[in-house]
């Protein structure tokens, strides 16, 4: 990413703030962040109000440590900003260590308007993004959530209510996609022109894996990551990316989670799944996924896997063919687990069985090494050997 969108602000200039505060919350390619005060003081200046673009690396807001620090003449009386810090050079779409737009503990810019009463109003960044898209205000909405905060639904009522604004009365509605849609679209052209790929299918009886998940309260998602993690070791072709015409092999098994967001999809990471049990992985699994829904992921939290697992098979899907997410080498889809008639021991027999399908990058890895990686994922979930 190399910009962010300021979604809204928590506090207002002369606002008293303590060190780990929400400050305010921002739009990034990936997810709605909550961002917390990296000091305490006292906000003097908003330099880019709710709804305005930031680039990555500028100033945004000053904060002094007494409420009447001196200012410089410059920002007293209104003068012209200095000179912006040149961007930082990013790569692959991955965002600075910190992961977050500064804030300034002094002053460099001119101010902006402080954010609104109607940017302050208590709600989720879902219903914030939701009442922009239907022009509904929430300056004028009462939530029924706890402490008066606005939910979807109360947004959602306001929209359709006889005395809202006439979009309901259109057949249709034109709007700029959000930044995460618009990454996503560029993710996938990017893997689709550059990453040749193939795809391999196989069915796998889940009898064993199902006790062994069961036992340690964890889903068949976190059977098939810790399956497919675990295998890695002795796969190190499946951990490597290409990287400025090299090959590069990471030695950790981190394992990517596709998570499916109201507007989009994220992936975030688990890292070193080969070494979690079962119950470990269910815990982070769980967190991970709220965290990313309450848009409350950390940077490390969304880069470095090698390999991702897509699961959709909870959505009634049988089976599909996913797309690479680049730089990963590899993208593990998994379709439902539904009871089938089966061959065993020469006699038809019943049993829970699931397709997996994986799509390889095919400059990192041929048809051979990607069928001898999803028969050993395969083989190590019909033993439970999780």
């Amino acid at each position: 990413m190399d910009e962010g969108r300021i979604v809204a602000w928590h506090k207002g200039v002369g606002d008293a703030v303590a060190a780990g505060d929400v400050l305010f919350e921002v739009e990034t390619d990936k997810a709605t962040m909550e961002v917390e005060s990296p000091t305490a003081g006292t906000l003097r200046r908003i330099l880019y109000p709710a709804d305005a673009t930031a680039p990555v690396a500028t100033v945004i807001a000053l904060i002094t440590e007494t409420a009447d620090e001196p200012l410089p003449e410059s920002l007293e009386a209104g003068g012209a900003p200095g000179p912006q810090p040149p961007k930082p050079s990013l790569r692959d779409g991955v965002p600075p260590a910190s992961g977050r737009l500064p804030i300034a503990r002094g002053p460099s810019e001119v101010e902006a308007p402080a954010a609104s009463a109607g940017d302050r109003v208590r709600s989720s960044p879902a219903a914030r993004k939701r009442a922009q898209e239907l022009g509904v205000d929430m300056g004028h909405l009462r939530g029924s959530g706890p402490g008066g905060r606005v939910t979807l639904e109360d947004v959602d009522a306001a929209a359709s209510s006889p005395a809202a604004s006439p979009v309901a009365s259109f057949r249709e509605k034109r709007e700029p996609l959000s930044r995460m849609r618009k990454a996503i679209g560029e993710r996938m052209t990017k893997s689709v022109r550059e990453q040749p790929q193939f795809s391999i299918s196989r069915d796998v009886d889940m009898t064993a894996a199902n006790e062994k998940r069961k036992a340690a309260g964890a889903s068949y998602t976190d059977a098939i990551v810790a399956a497919a993690a675990k295998t890695l070791r002795e796969h190190p072709r499946l951990r490597a990316r290409i990287e400025d015409g090299e090959l590069v092999t990471s030695e950790a098994a981190n394992v990517g989670l596709a998570i499916a967001l109201e507007d989009g999809l994220l992936v975030a990471v688990l890292r070193d799944a080969d070494r979690k049990g079962l119950r470990e992985l269910a815990a982070e699994r769980e967190r991970l996924e709220e965290h990313a829904r309450l848009g409350k992921l950390a940077e490390q939290e969304l880069t470095g896997s090698v390999l991702t697992v897509s699961n959709l098979g909870m959505m009634g899907i049988d089976h599909f063919t996913a797309i690479v997410n680049p730089p990963e080498a590899a993208i593990l889809a998994v379709g439902r687990v539904i009871d089938r008639v089966v061959a065993k021991d020469g006699a038809p027999a019943i049993r829970p069985i699931a397709t997996l399908t994986l799509s390889v990058d095919h400059r990192v890895a041929d048809g051979a090494t990607g069928a001898r990686y999803l028969a050993a994922v395969a083989e190590r979930l019909e033993r439970g050997d999780l």
